[in-house]
């Protein structure tokens, strides 16, 4: 599959719901627009199931994740702060969920201009 791409998403607050791959643990790009500042994610296998997923900062989409991820327990979820004096540009996170083809609900955050 492709990678997500929320880079048109606007400021500033946006949720969407994100496919993952229909191969467990295999990892989906998720593109993160420019006014981005931080991230919530949280995973589930099905409508209403609660499932385990995780999120990295490097990896490739539709393969499996590497060894650097942090791992987030069934019925949480994960918040990360994005630096603003990194870049302008798109920016990636990769996720992926531990059964086949769940989802993860991705709430992405900015700052009023």
């Amino acid at each position: 599959m492709a990678a997500s791409d929320l880079t048109s998403l606007t400021a500033p607050l946006a949720m969407q719901r994100v496919t993952l791959e229909a191969t467990a643990t295999n990892a989906r790009e998720i593109q993160l627009p420019s006014w981005a500042r931080s991230v919530y994610i949280a995973f589930q296998s099905s409508v209403y199931a609660d499932e385990a997923g995780r999120v990295s900062h490097e990896g490739t989409d539709g393969a499996t994740l590497g060894a650097n991820y942090m791992p987030v327990p069934a019925g949480a979820a994960l918040t990360l702060a994005i630096n603003v004096g990194r870049s302008t540009g798109a920016r990636s996170i990769y996720v992926a969920g531990s059964s086949a083809s769940a989802y993860a609900f991705v709430t992405v955050m900015g700052q009023e201009a």
